[in-house]
């Protein structure tokens, strides 16, 4: 194909590409096809069971295994979650940090939320919505497993926030933390609430 043959259909090609996107665009929502409805798919029936297989468990932890133990289990399955999302601790906080920490907590949580009690330093924090927008409020679980929160699934389940809550605690204070489960969507509640607890 020469040159001149080559330009003409080059041409061709653009128009008829200009035309068709004009046509689109001119063509009204009426006479435009009904978009197919997505259909489930392999991912989605996954989860699903994903779901119902976490549901049995736990309700088996809870028929088989006292208070302590079941909610020591989910804690370490928190602290797994951490240290797996974020791996081994670095060098431990600077007071500095450690005072950017706490401001920020106030700045999220509003200025009650850290105080002097008894000798030691409390944070009331909340889990409130996650990078991709859901919120708690709305009653969505911020376990990326459990968003919809399904029906059935045990609070122990929730204890598994407490590790992980006490992992984020520790590390950015440098200080062993206590955390304590005060409220959560899968109790019912349209929060998922902790009061930490720092030593020394």
């Amino acid at each position: 194909m020469n040159r001149k043959e080559f330009l003409k259909r080059s041409g061709q090609l653009c128009c008829a590409s200009a035309l068709l996107s004009l046509t689109d665009e001119t063509v009204s929502a009426q006479d435009k096809p009904a978009e197919t409805p997505p259909l489930t798919t392999p991912l989605d029936k996954r989860v699903e069971q994903g779901q119902k297989v976490i549901r049995r468990l736990i309700n088996q932890l809870d028929q088989n295994l006292d208070k302590a133990t079941r909610e020591k289990l989910m804690e370490d399955c928190g602290t797994a979650c951490f240290l797996g999302a974020h791996g081994p601790a670095g060098p431990p906080p600077t007071p500095e940090q450690v005072d950017k920490f706490m401001e920020a907590m106030k700045q999220r949580f509003g200025p009650d939320a850290v105080q002097q009690i008894d000798g030691q330093t409390v944070v009331f924090f909340k889990y409130i919505s996650n990078p991709r927008g859901l919120k708690v409020a709305d009653g969505f679980c911020l376990c990326p497993i459990l968003e919809d929160a399904p029906k059935g699934i045990s609070p122990t389940y929730c204890h598994c926030s407490v590790g992980y809550v006490r992992q984020i605690f520790e590390r950015r204070t440098g200080k062993q933390a206590t955390v304590e489960l005060t409220d959560s969507v899968l109790r019912g509640a349209k929060t998922c609430s902790f009061t930490v607890r720092l030593k020394g």
